[in-house]
């Protein structure tokens, strides 16, 4: 049976979930929520998930909202990318983390003022900002994939799902490369993978 996965398909955090299903050959069907399909604000969907984010999974009527703890349980229901080593897992925990909240907040806020606000309220200081926190956060991932061939060792992990997601955002968002070869290295070997080709690279930019 098919998990139903309800969220925009550009939505980075969806793509989270997108990435690692069909990384997995786990059946996705998809529901267009939020960004200019809306919906969030239903009482429909306020049931599943209160917050009124995306996404939400609903696994045969379970219903579980947060991308990374949807990410986490999939992992560890289908034994997909699940790391035993107590010592790798908390490494591979703490750039989930940072991957979906430290270096998504500016990625973030770029985002907003650079696709999905509307035009009349997007602020040029606010992307300056944004882009120089990216810039200085991009160091510390270049310097992390200079010792390792992946984000957490020489295996593709779930760290590298929520950091690979924002960082083709940057692509997509002209933030260039050139000054961080390891992670331009290590964005090539996610581009030769037939499931972020699927999921990433041919999903629509937001708010679509």
């Amino acid at each position: 049976m098919a998990i139903k996965i309800y969220g925009r398909l550009s939505s980075a955090n969806v793509q989270k979930i997108n990435w690692f299903c069909d990384y997995a050959n786990i059946s996705v069907i998809n529901f267009n929520y939020g960004g200019v399909h809306g919906k969030t604000q239903t009482i429909e969907f306020k049931e599943m998930n209160p917050n009124s984010r995306v996404p939400v999974l609903d696994d045969n009527n379970l219903i579980l909202y947060e991308s990374n703890a949807i990410l986490r349980y999939l992992s560890k229901k289908f034994n997909i990318l699940v790391e035993e080593n107590t010592e790798v897992n908390a490494k591979i925990d703490q750039w989930i983390d940072w991957g979906s909240f430290t270096f998504a907040s500016p990625c973030s806020l770029l985002t907003a003022h650079k696709l999905s606000l509307p035009e009349d309220q997007r602020d040029g200081l606010i992307v300056e900002k944004a882009k120089k926190d990216i810039l200085s956060l991009l160091e510390i991932i270049d310097n992390q994939l200079g010792k390792e061939y992946f984000i957490v060792g020489e295996k593709f992990s779930l760290a590298d799902i929520p950091l690979g997601i924002w960082c083709h955002r940057c692509v997509n968002l002209k933030i260039s490369f050139d000054n961080f070869q390891n992670v331009n290295n290590w964005y090539i070997k996610l581009n030769k993978m037939n499931s972020f080709q699927k999921t990433v690279l041919s999903a629509p930019l937001p708010p679509n």
